[in-house]
């Protein structure tokens, strides 16, 4: 059963707090097997998927909560115990031997995930607030958890999956004004534009593979594949329709009657190429395999 958003089961497991006991009660004694776990879920299973998700979620909110904890013990020295602990001691003996560092990390890092995860709505994986941090410290915390929703919106509406290392380059992007600008308010700015211009999934493209016998280069004038040249051109105008999607001005213009007419037409494009065969030639496949078993002789 398909509930509308925000008010399913899920969104309402993952206001409350998580607790093993909690966990204990909603989750299955034991796995189904393959043949038994078929078809849409169950509303028992949208509740115990649910429940799964809520358990990620704990994870990431409770790391950003430990840097909040570790900047509170720091910062009105709860951490001396007797008097006379250091806070390195205070680490080795209540953190596992956590070094400064790791914890300096945690107490840098608590305010963009605090952040990140109230514009979103969820925390955010520690690696992708990790990559934001440069953009906060240009900007705000603020600033970069709206930027950081932008570009995760963009993604998911491409269905790409976002990893840490597309966000930092990313980030480097955006920060190119900020060297030049010394004013703060302008700087900000400067950042959210250029940043607006990228935020959206780039097509990933494959190098071509080079050829194994360098003996045999590509003679001149040799054409490319006009196949490879259309799916450089379908990924590129990907890129052109996901940025679209995200523009808020041309949304209000647009009247639901344009907007089922866009949607349809999306629609059969992807049709067409869901349906889409790519032949290759078999005869010069067999040659070669010949010509390496020759060669083996």
């Amino acid at each position: 059963m398909v509930t509308p958003e925000g008010t399913g089961p899920l969104d309402k497991l993952r206001d409350q707090p998580f607790t093993l006991a909690h966990w204990s009660a909603t989750l299955p004694d034991r796995d189904l097997t393959p043949e038994e776990a078929s078809g849409p879920l169950s509303d028992e299973e949208q509740l115990q998927l649910a429940e799964c998700h809520r358990a990620v979620d704990n994870a990431r909110s409770a790391q950003w909560l430990l840097g909040r904890a570790l900047e509170i013990v720091r910062r009105r020295r709860l951490y001396r115990g007797d008097g006379s602990r250091t806070w390195v001691q205070y680490l080795a003996a209540e953190h596992d031997s956590m070094t400064e560092r790791e914890a300096r990390r945690l107490q840098e890092e608590w305010r963009l995930g605090k952040a990140v995860q109230d514009a979103l709505g969820k925390p955010a994986p520690a690696s992708h607030v990790r990559a934001m941090l440069d953009y906060a410290d240009s900007t705000s915390d603020e600033q970069a958890a709206h930027a950081y929703v932008m570009l995760k919106t963009a993604f998911e509406a491409a269905r790409v999956r976002l990893a840490a290392h597309q966000i930092s380059a990313r980030v480097t992007k955006a920060l190119e004004p900020a060297a030049r600008e010394k004013d703060p308010r302008t700087r900000r700015q400067a950042v959210e534009v250029r940043w607006r211009e990228i935020h959206a999934p780039a097509p990933s493209i494959p190098a071509p593979s080079k050829p194994t016998d360098s003996t045999q280069p590509a003679t001149e004038g040799e054409t490319t594949d006009p196949l490879a040249a259309a799916v450089v051109a379908a990924e590129r105008a990907l890129e052109r329709v996901n940025i679209a999607l995200m523009d808020a001005s041309a949304t209000e213009r647009r009247s639901a009657a344009e907007a089922e007419h866009l949607q349809g037409r999306l629609r059969k494009v992807g049709r067409i190429l869901a349906k889409a065969s790519v032949p290759a030639d078999d005869v010069i496949d067999a040659e070669v395999v010949e010509d390496n078993d020759e060669a083996r002789s």
